[in-house]
């Protein structure tokens, strides 16, 4: 099954989100905008595993997320990957708790690795909103802010990722509580 570990959002902080897609997907440029009930804050995407895999990564995630405290975050600032001249995803940055999220990401790296999960170059914490599927020009939607409450970021959550072509379908498997 393909798999990822991810930090879920609030209902209230992903409908404000919605929003501000919804006042984009007037503008009809070619973006495959995500679906209220899949944003979330991906910590490390893992791709394929079996039941071994599955065990060994609940190993990792009982002993990281017993050794860190939930904490608060925010969402601020719209971006894009890997650059303006060629926008490939859009997203909104972590503000607040961003130390805190990479830190734990990057347990997950070290963690996960002797279990033959690739070490990613670099973590940055942010929330994807949208995937570019033709080059255009994002400026306008770069220039626009976006600020979020804070809220708490409790748990570590592991999804299961369903691909169908209406877009993929999300469902947590296993949800470790912070602390």
């Amino acid at each position: 099954m393909r798999t990822f570990l991810a930090v879920e959002i609030p209902e209230q902080v992903r409908r404000k989100v919605d929003r501000f897609i919804n006042e984009e997907k007037k503008n009809r440029l070619p973006i495959k905008w995500i679906k209220i009930d899949n944003l979330h804050i991906t910590l490390k995407f893992l791709g394929e595993i079996d039941e071994k895999k599955q065990q060994e990564i609940l190993s990792v995630l009982e002993d990281i997320s017993e050794s860190k405290p939930s904490f608060q975050m925010d969402l601020e600032g719209v971006g894009c990957f890997p650059h303006l001249k060629n926008p490939r995803v859009l997203w909104i940055a972590v503000q607040q708790g961003n130390e805190v999220l990479t830190d734990i990401a990057n347990e997950l790296e070290e963690g996960l690795s002797p279990f033959g999960f690739k070490i990613e170059k670099r973590f940055h914490g942010h929330l994807t909103i949208g995937r570019v599927k033709k080059f255009c020009k994002v400026d306008d939607i770069l220039a626009r802010s976006f600020k979020s409450e804070v809220f708490s970021a409790c748990a570590i959550t592991l999804f299961k990722s369903t691909l169908t072509p209406q877009g993929p379908i999300y469902e947590a498997l296993e949800k470790f509580n912070l602390g």
